[in-house]
């Protein structure tokens, strides 16, 4: 069994100090230091660090040189074992849109690294992101591949596909919609050309999300409110936002946040296989991508998902919006962690929840990621 003392235990609407977290793979107790025997735990001393638990990222294509519709399972744990740098322990790897045959074969690969033992993040299942998308809105989703949707792309993989972006307003999309939520599986918008009116009624049949808010939509206008302000009066609805500061300026990141309230934010990277690797040239779905300062674009000037790690767009959410510790950390732990059903086994620090922590400092630079009990990443002194 093992403890952690002398750290700022991060809950959701507070900071807990002079207690102790004791726990193997499952937090077994949190009690007062001097309440512990230290003799019979292994002791790691927080060192007066802040933990965290472990961040769940929803929406993210690849880093490190690997993007998940290579569907080459021994590079994509090369990538989840170098993931927990960023404090993320908990991910859902997204997928393109691409031809079916080239989708499932990404899902099933997914489907197989969230029973794969391994010691770094844990696959909890896949976001499909596309196919069934605008082909008006599709960003840096290939447009020949963007079709009305079909349910036979994601039958017999519903323990797998745990969350979906749709496009509402085309053919079919509806009936979609409906039928996955049928099949507990969420249901985002995005890449859509959705007005209001589509968008509300897509929330009421059980969609819960948008995907990327702001980028791939109509945006908030005084006669055509779109996506964006359906979602700000459905209280129900969460919203992710990329919070490198290219594609939503901070000012809407604090316009929204007034909008929805921190507790339906979500952080998300959505960054493609070049993340972690500094500035060059890459591919995302066969499409030539240029990263450098201003981010990663395709050649027509689309942004290419990004290159943000998860822990960067916590330290920019928080100064953007002049945010404590626990109101920074809330979406990129309990929000996710609400949104996928998974709250109370992720997403918080607590007796029976899995042993998911990162050690932070102020500056929110991870010093010690912890999944399932065991130490994944650990920062050179």
């Amino acid at each position: 069994m093992n403890v952690i003392l002398n750290a700022k235990i991060v809950s959701e609407h507070n900071i807990l100090e002079n207690h102790a977290v004791i726990f193997d793979h499952k937090v077994r107790a949190i009690l007062p230091q001097e309440a512990v025997n230290l003799s019979e735990y292994q002791v790691t001393d927080g060192q007066g660090l802040y933990l965290s638990p472990g961040f769940i990222d929803i929406h993210k294509h690849g880093a490190y040189n690997y993007d998940f519709m290579d569907a080459r399972n021994q590079e994509a744990l090369e990538l989840l074992v170098r993931l927990p740098e960023t404090g993320v322990s908990s991910l859902y790897p997204t997928t393109m849109s691409m031809g079916f045959a080239d989708v499932r074969r990404a899902m099933e690969s997914i489907g197989e690294l969230m029973n794969i033992p391994h010691p770094g993040t844990q696959v909890l299942g896949c976001h499909m992101e596309g196919p069934f998308l605008s082909p008006d809105w599709g960003g840096a989703q290939p447009r020949e591949f963007i079709v009305p949707a079909d349910y036979a792309l994601v039958e017999g993989l519903e323990q797998v596909v745990k969350l979906v972006t749709v496009a509402p307003e085309e053919p079919g999309n509806m009936d979609f919609i409906r039928r996955c939520v049928q099949a507990g599986i969420r249901v985002s918008l995005g890449h859509t050309l959705a007005h209001y009116e589509d968008a509300m009624a897509a929330f009421r049949l059980g969609a819960v999300s948008v995907t990327h808010t702001f980028c791939a939509m109509h945006q908030l206008q005084h006669r055509e409110p779109g996506v964006v302000c359906a979602a700000s009066e459905h209280p129900g609805v969460f919203c992710e936002l990329i919070v490198d500061n290219l594609h939503i300026h901070p000012a809407t990141q604090r316009a929204l946040l007034k909008l929805k309230g921190i507790d339906q934010m979500i952080l998300v990277t959505d960054s493609m296989r070049f993340a972690g690797m500094g500035y060059g040239e890459s591919t995302l779905a066969g499409q030539h991508v240029t990263i450098n300062e201003k981010g990663a674009h395709l050649d027509n000037g689309f942004f290419a998902g990004s290159v943000l790690a998860l822990n960067d767009a916590v330290i920019n959410y928080k100064r953007n919006n002049c945010l404590s510790m626990a109101d920074a950390l809330r979406p990129v732990t309990a929000n996710p962690a609400r949104l996928m059903g998974i709250y109370g086994q992720k997403g918080v620090i607590a007796v029976g929840a899995d042993a998911d922590f990162v050690l932070i400092d102020e500056d929110i630079r991870v010093r010690r990621t912890i999944i399932a009990g065991n130490t994944a990443f650990q920062a050179a002194c």
